[in-house]
């Protein structure tokens, strides 16, 4: 990340192609960072600045494979989490999201808190922006398996409120979601 800060980028930045401005619904890279060897899987993208936070440039969706792996020869994915960044690249959130939102292929937290203990963006490029996002699961996993935890606890509260399937809710985007500030956990951790 020195190399970045220097050269005056962010991981956001660095998956631009040269010359590019980040273009709002558009999935960066083109085709999601897919690590062969674990299945883990990211990209970045941008909302319409009216449905993002007051600070929020984007945000990373980080997926790990689905419970079966491959079905009808598409495989499988399920959402573990994601992460807002500012435009300096700074993260600002981490949030679960619902089943709809991704067509992802639903695990219980129980099940994605055993990819938390250790994540698979070893063999992903760009290298330094998977690492990145690697520490930064690291660093937040405590926080990480309680927002996945929050996610199944409130969409069981609404399936048995509202006795419909609140996977398919569309009022329902993001489930849990925690405010963080890296540099304040870097200067705890330091003291």
């Amino acid at each position: 990340m020195v190399e970045w800060t220097q050269a005056g980028l962010s991981a956001p930045a660095r998956l631009l192609p040269a010359g590019e401005q980040f273009v709002e619904w558009v999935q960066y890279p083109a085709v999601e960072a897919l690590d062969r060897h674990s299945g883990w899987k990211f990209y970045y993208h941008a909302h319409p600045r009216s449905e993002r936070l007051a600070r929020e440039n984007g945000h990373f969706h980080i997926f790990v494979p689905g419970p079966d792996d491959v079905h009808d020869g598409a495989a499988l994915f399920s959402h573990l989490i994601g992460i807002s960044v500012d435009s300096q690249g700074l993260p600002l959130r981490l949030f679960t999201t619902n089943q709809w939102v991704t067509g992802e292929s639903w695990q219980p937290a129980e099940a994605l808190v055993e990819f938390v203990k250790s994540p698979g963006l070893t063999h992903t490029q760009p290298a330094d922006v998977a690492g990145w996002l690697g520490h930064l699961i690291e660093l937040y996993a405590v926080e990480i398996c309680a927002l996945l935890r929050a996610r199944d606890k409130r969409l069981q509260a609404r399936a048995l409120m509202e006795k419909t399937n609140p996977y398919e809710d569309r009022r329902l985007r993001i489930p849990s979601q925690r405010n963080i500030s890296l540099l304040q956990r870097i200067s705890r951790a330091g003291s």
